[in-house]
């Protein structure tokens, strides 16, 4: 049976490079991410110490098409791991890197992911801080 280390970490949901971040560091350090749930409880699985990239894309519009979605980022050989509150999750070996090798190659790319966050994360709450 595998090793399994929890870790509760918050995160906003503009916070996306940071988490990425932080699962890369997990990662570095010998725990690869296995799920998340509830309510950012982070479970790792121990694994052997290797520089992984990991990324998130915000996309229910992808996730409408998923199986086209997933197979997009296959092709350029991300691993698809699972998708969690909106955002799905991605992870790389840095040493099948092309260089600085990001999901969003372009700033209008990265743009649009945030507007998708802003229309569908803080939208519906927009009424609540009408109120």
């Amino acid at each position: 049976m595998s090793e399994i280390k929890k870790v509760w970490k918050l995160f906003s949901i503009m916070d996306y490079e940071k988490e990425a971040a932080f699962l890369s560091k997990m990662h570095k350090n010998g725990w690869k991410l296995k799920e998340i749930k509830g309510l950012c409880s982070y479970h790792f699985e121990k694994c052997t110490p290797e520089d992984v990239v990991y990324q998130l894309d915000y996309n229910q519009e992808g996730l409408a098409n998923k199986g086209t979605y997933v197979q997009m980022f296959t092709d350029c050989d991300w691993e698809y791991l699972f998708d969690y509150y909106g955002y799905s999750y991605f992870r790389k070996p840095a040493k099948e890197m092309h260089g600085r090798e990001e999901i969003f190659c372009d700033d209008e790319s990265r743009l649009a992911m945030i507007n998708r966050i802003f229309r569908g994360r803080l939208m519906p709450l927009l009424p609540f801080f009408l109120c």
